[in-house]
């Protein structure tokens, strides 16, 4: 008895150990993510003193955008990971070289996606068939100006999964502080005081995010083993990255172009339903920005373990990850079905939307809890480099959204509470499978005990 007390306690002080080691990690990411939330927040909460359909032109414009930034993450997902298997394995060339093929990546990408949204604005927003002239021409006018910050927004992701790999997260954070400073002082002046409406929300963001990227450059400079390696890229590393990169480029994509097809179907319940749904993943981010960067830490040290073949470390980091991101989803559900119409009726006044917002916040409520479990399991395979595995179970399960949410939107009483109800549903079920993907996988390698 003596002995599995001691043992338990050994364990305990392990896990809060790596626990505390994660949290200095992910603490910076989580205070990232929650600042870039806040560019969107505050876009929508300023945007949103115009109306509903402003709300709906930049949601509108905005997933093509997510589009954008999920095409990116071939290259930012890559560099993360073989970045922190090369600091792992204190080799810093290799990291240097990884650096400089990304940095050629993310570029070319960049430009592909800026040419394409300048050629063709007008045909991307006229997928949503939205009735309503004047939201159509808001949402073309915020796509034309916000392609003109893509490279801008890629070269500094690119950046931020620089620094997170060698373990420097404070620098992110300060970054993205200087850049939301910044757009949160522009909001109002661009939108409300010069009456830029929609345009001003997108000059403000490519302002701040400016300042972001001239902060990273001129740090960059101060660390010695932080640096790119050569001037143009090694193939053998380019094609590292898009090969450890692109199944996460995969997921992500399919879920911008899940999302533009689910807005088609909410498109159907009018500029209101479309403006709620934006607003909700909004609202909803609040988890998702925490355990995001909580995953983050995950992958980073995960990484670091894989890389100095320190693989018995690895259950335990997933098993302090995850008694974290417990806690972060019973708060974040508690206020989900406590405190909806509060949260919505920050962002807009029209009260048909504030009620529509309190249904969806209190069906997604149901699958917070499965959300963080898949994130912190998709964080341990992303670590160990096996994208794939992630990838397919979100990809799978997404994908069946869209069929739920025709079905149940259409054809059943529940109307536009099914196509919540569908998001939900699929979250549940990617948190129970990635979980037990993961524990097999544990079972079947050496990593020590589940």
């Amino acid at each position: 008895m003596l002995k599995y007390i001691t043992n338990f306690l050994k364990k305990e002080q392990t896990y809060s150990a790596v626990g505390r080691k994660l949290l200095k990690l992910a603490f910076p990411i989580i205070g990232s993510y929650l600042l870039h939330m806040t560019y969107n927040l505050t876009d929508m909460i300023w945007v949103g003193y115009l109306g509903s359909g402003a709300v709906a032109a930049v949601g509108s414009a905005g997933f093509f955008l997510h589009l954008g930034w999920a095409m990116a993450s071939i290259v930012t997902v890559g560099a993360n990971v073989k970045i922190a298997h090369s600091v792992g394995a204190e080799n810093m060339d290799d990291a240097g070289r990884y650096s400089t093929s990304g940095l050629w990546g993310i570029g070319s990408i960049a430009i592909l996606f800026t040419s394409v949204f300048l050629a063709i604005p007008e045909q991307f927003i006229g997928f949503f068939q939205m009735k309503d002239a004047a939201v159509n021409e808001m949402a073309t006018s915020y796509l034309v100006i916000s392609a003109f910050g893509i490279i801008i927004s890629f070269v500094n992701l690119l950046f931020i999964s620089i620094f997170n790999a060698h373990g420097k997260t404070k620098i992110s954070f300060k970054a993205s502080v200087i850049g939301t400073l910044i757009n949160i002082v522009l909001d109002p002046l661009l939108i409300i005081v010069f009456e830029f409406g929609v345009e001003g929300a997108a000059v403000a963001s490519i302002v701040g995010r400016t300042f972001s990227l001239l902060f990273f450059l001129s740090t960059m400079k101060k660390f010695e083993n932080i640096r790119f390696n050569g001037l143009f890229p090694k193939s053998s590393k380019l094609k590292t990255l898009f090969a450890v990169g692109m199944p996460a480029a995969v997921q992500r994509i399919s879920f911008s172009v899940i999302y533009i097809f689910l807005a088609r179907i909410i498109a159907d319940w009018g500029p209101n339903a479309i403006a709620v749904q934006k607003i909700g993943v909004q609202i909803e981010s609040i988890t998702f920005m925490i355990v995001g960067g909580l995953m983050q830490a995950v992958t980073i040290m995960v990484g670091h373990s894989y890389g100095a073949k320190n693989l018995t470390e690895v259950p335990n980091i997933y098993r302090a990850g995850w008694r974290i991101a417990f806690v972060v989803a019973m708060v974040t559900t508690a206020i989900f079905l406590l405190l909806p119409q509060t949260l919505f009726s920050i962002f807009v006044p029209e009260a048909e939307s504030i009620l529509m917002g309190k249904d969806y916040l209190m069906i997604l409520a149901a699958s917070q809890l499965f959300m963080c479990l898949e994130m912190i399991s998709a964080g341990v395979f992303n670590g160990l480099g096996k994208t794939k595995i992630p990838a397919a179970v979100s990809v799978i399960f997404t994908s069946l959204r869209l069929p739920g949410a025709y079905f149940l939107g259409f054809y059943t009483f529940l109307s536009l509470n099914g196509v919540w109800w569908s998001i939900t549903g699929s979250s549940i079920l990617k948190g129970i499978v990635l979980y037990f993907l993961l524990r097999a996988y544990f079972k079947n390698n050496t990593f020590g005990k589940f």
